[in-house]
């Protein structure tokens, strides 16, 4: 599935996390990248799952039918990780990446227009767990 074969307009994320880490994340890589459309951020404060997945969807409508949707999840099985699911069961054009970082972000916003849908979730997961390294300032 391609982008061109399934008439996907844009590929947009949600950034769905705990607190406020979502938020911060987008508006540190608003501080690295400068502007940039197709990114929101939603956190899991005082809301239930099902709202939560509300929302998601009230994002995914407002932005258009065209749109594709990388649901990036700070934690797979925790309350995000629910909401993000249940939205993913319901909607063609929807994948879920967890474990988000900063890098995995930066590697959205600066290859979705390199990537087909299909192989950027995959790409952006690679880029997650290659930023992740235990260094021993010793060795170097």
């Amino acid at each position: 599935m391609t982008q061109s074969t399934v008439g996907i307009r844009m590929i947009s994320a949600i950034v769905v996390t705990h607190g406020r880490l979502g938020a911060e994340l987008v508006a540190t890589a608003h501080k690295i990248l400068g502007d940039f459309s197709g990114v929101y951020s939603l956190s899991n404060e005082d809301k239930t799952p099902q709202i939560l997945a509300q929302e998601i969807e009230g994002i995914m409508e407002h932005a258009g039918s065209e749109d594709a949707f990388i649901l990036l999840v700070d934690f797979l099985f925790g309350s995000c990780g629910h909401a993000t699911l249940a939205v993913e069961r319901n909607h063609r054009n929807v994948s879920i990446v967890s474990g988000v970082n900063l890098p995995m972000l930066l590697a959205f916003l600066n290859k979705r227009n390199e990537f087909s849908f299909a192989r950027l979730p995959a790409e952006l997961a690679a880029r997650g767990r290659d930023s992740i390294q235990s260094v021993d300032t010793d060795q170097l």
